[in-house]
């Protein structure tokens, strides 16, 4: 048997919105009901709102404007061809946020392993199984999640503020693009070697086989980009 995960209210709350964009109910144009009704018929405070419109933003589903509210953008999940056309039109700026992914996220990983205690591996290992967990079931939005969270524990355990500090703006960067790349089964499979490595090069508090299989994985994910691009 496998143990029962709890979902985060904020992925329930988009799950939610999802379904009813996709339901029929609402077009492309239509607006949503404001935050404050959306807390009111959801019973959820007014943050989880707002990041659950967040993550539906990241996946095309509305378009959030200052002062007016949200907006349906789409009613259905993007097809390969619409994902690929998104990925030439923001090509450029991808490629900037991974090389500066492939600076920081190296020098934090060393540091992590330099610093992490065993509670903090265990953290790491936790959120490394969920992302594993939503591969085997094919949940793309979930494996986005849990990409992030994997990435950004990391950081968070090397202790470095500022290095914590830019990784956040950087999620902010490429959270449209975890969205859209792990909707390619390809992409989701590139992904898990690289993690199942970094997370042995923690446990073994080897911080030199964390640094390569970290620059490795970041390769990859800009070779993704381009294989994507090309084909």
């Amino acid at each position: 048997m496998k143990s029962i995960e709890r979902i985060p209210i904020v992925d329930q709350v988009a799950d939610n919105l999802k379904e009813f964009i996709m339901s029929g109910e609402v077009s492309v144009g239509d607006k949503l009901p404001t935050e404050m009704e959306l807390c009111k018929k959801l019973g959820v405070g007014r943050g989880t709102v707002r990041e659950a419109l967040r993550i539906l933003q990241a996946n095309g589903f509305v378009d959030i404007l200052p002062g007016r509210g949200a907006f349906v953008a789409r009613v259905e999940d993007l097809s390969i061809d619409e994902i690929v056309k998104w990925f030439v039109t923001n090509e450029v700026e991808l490629k900037d946020c991974f090389e500066v992914r492939n600076a920081i996220e190296v020098l934090a990983v060393k540091l992590t392993i330099e610093r992490v205690n065993d509670s903090d591996i265990e953290e790491i290992e936790a959120i490394h199984n969920k992302f594993l967990a939503a591969v085997e079931a094919h949940d793309s939005e979930e494996i986005a999640l849990y990409d992030e969270e994997f990435h950004s524990i990391i950081m968070e355990k090397s202790r470095n503020k500022l290095l914590i500090s830019i990784s956040s703006n950087i999620n902010e960067c490429i959270k449209s693009f975890r969205s859209k790349t792990f909707k390619l089964e390809q992409n989701v499979l590139n992904a898990v070697e690289p993690h199942n490595n970094i997370l042995k090069a923690i446990k073994d508090h080897d911080p030199e086989a964390g640094q390569l299989f970290m620059a490795r994985h970041i390769q990859k994910i800009m070779e993704d980009l381009d294989s994507s691009i090309k084909n």
